[in-house]
């Protein structure tokens, strides 16, 4: 089992440690910048003092004029040292390392006089340590104070996350209506858009099966009064040699009413796949089971991909050939062309009318008047455009299908 985690922790835990790194970072520049202009003062500092040395050994003359200290000076006069500094002698002008010492050297462009003046390294290192831990100390406190300010702004940004959580929480398991959260993040707007899909998903189902109850009621309660007084007349002994037949004839009424009940509410839940599968195969499936001679016309083409769920294909196929069966006049075809194009076409009778209505159908009419709005319905859900069409004595109906890609298969038989 997955173990539950805080979202809040996580985020501060890894923005506190981003935050360290970068401090760290930070810090560590900052000792680099300062370790370079340190080291640059006191090299400014010692060629100040060689400056000063010179001018003070010119101006008086003689070594006793010096400022205290003359054990980190050495002047050479004339090439002779006039006094000595604990580093061994050096030759270059400039500043430079020797064991020990930082050693500045300035000669006199106007006479023959050299002064050396040094910085013990360890005195060098002590200054700049000191100076560093000075840094670092007044760092320390915006370290410090990080965590807090992290996780009181990480609480604040999902503030509004939590609000939406208790919303959720407060709903009532029957409320279904869509759920609104207009100051969640961007990041988080994708949450309530999938709930709200999924609301009206079950919204959807919900009221095909209230639907469903209302009209299975409706139009059932006819074909059961008629079956239970035939039964009650087979019972009492008072049926004809037909009551049997008539109550096997109502008894399929109601299971074929039943049926198509059934596709109804499957189609108005939108319980359906999409795709993809092979238009001329579904096709040819379904004319096979309807057990009629129709004429089919594939328009010479061996496969017609589709993106069409083939169990919503084959049922919109059946319900229009099984209608243009038994209510047109024969003559009963199929055709295929490029698009991809089905149409089924049928011969009528004088009158005949299309009746998309749900239990709109003819006074003879044996049927549940729910056959074209279950195509409509799967159609509209599918991304089906269906066209009927009435001329004359002839009348057809055309589906116009999303085109699919080459190589689908049908997915269902």
């Amino acid at each position: 089992m997955t173990r539950p985690w805080s979202l809040r922790r996580r985020l501060v835990r890894r923005v506190v440690l981003g935050a360290c790194v970068a401090w760290l970072v930070g810090v560590g520049l900052a000792m680099l910048v300062v370790s370079h202009e340190m080291t640059e003062l006191m090299d400014d500092s010692l060629e100040g003092s060689a400056r000063l040395s010179l001018a003070l050994y010119r101006g008086a003359g003689q070594v006793g004029a010096l400022a205290p200290g003359d054990d980190a000076i050495r002047i050479i006069d004339a090439g002779v040292a006039v006094t000595e500094a604990p580093w061994p002698p050096v030759s270059a002008i400039g500043g430079q390392d020797v064991p020990g010492w930082r050693v500045f050297r300035l000669a006199d462009p106007d006479g023959d006089i050299v002064i050396e003046v040094g910085h013990t390294s360890a005195w060098r290192r002590d200054e700049l340590r000191e100076a560093l831990l000075w840094l670092v100390a007044l760092m320390l406190p915006v370290l410090l104070a990080a965590p807090v300010a992290i996780r009181g702004a990480v609480g604040s940004a999902l503030r509004p996350a939590t609000r939406f959580a208790d919303a959720l929480r407060a709903r009532s398991a029957q409320d279904l209506s869509p759920v609104a959260a207009p100051d969640l993040p961007v990041e988080l707007t994708p949450i309530p858009q999938a709930l709200n899909g999924y609301l009206d998903t079950i919204r959807a189902r919900i009221n095909a099966e209230r639907q469903f109850a209302t009209n299975a009621a409706h139009e059932l309660r006819t074909p059961i009064a008629a079956a239970s007084g035939q039964a009650q007349l087979i019972a009492a002994g008072l049926a004809d040699d037909a009551a049997a037949g008539r109550l096997a004839g109502a008894l399929g009424r109601m299971g074929h009413l039943v049926e198509r009940l059934l596709q109804l509410s499957r189609a108005e839940a939108g319980a359906m796949g999409a795709g993809p599968c092979d238009l001329i195969r579904v096709a040819r499936m379904v004319i096979d089971d309807l057990g009629q001679p129709v004429r089919f016309d594939d328009g010479e083409m061996t496969t017609a991909p589709v993106a069409v769920d083939p169990d919503a294909l084959a049922l919109i196929l059946r319900n229009l050939l099984r209608n243009a069966a038994d209510h047109g006049a024969g003559d009963l075809r199929v055709v295929i062309a490029d698009g991809p194009v089905l149409s089924v076409g049928n011969a009528v009778g004088a009158g005949a009318a299309f009746r998309h209505a749900t239990f709109d159908k003819s006074a003879t009419s044996q049927g549940a008047g729910l056959g074209l709005a279950i195509i409509a319905r799967v159609a509209a859900a599918q991304g089906i455009t269906v066209d009927y069409a009435m001329a004359g004595d002839r009348a057809v109906v055309t589906l116009r299908l999303p085109r699919g890609e080459e190589g689908s298969a049908v997915k269902a038989e």
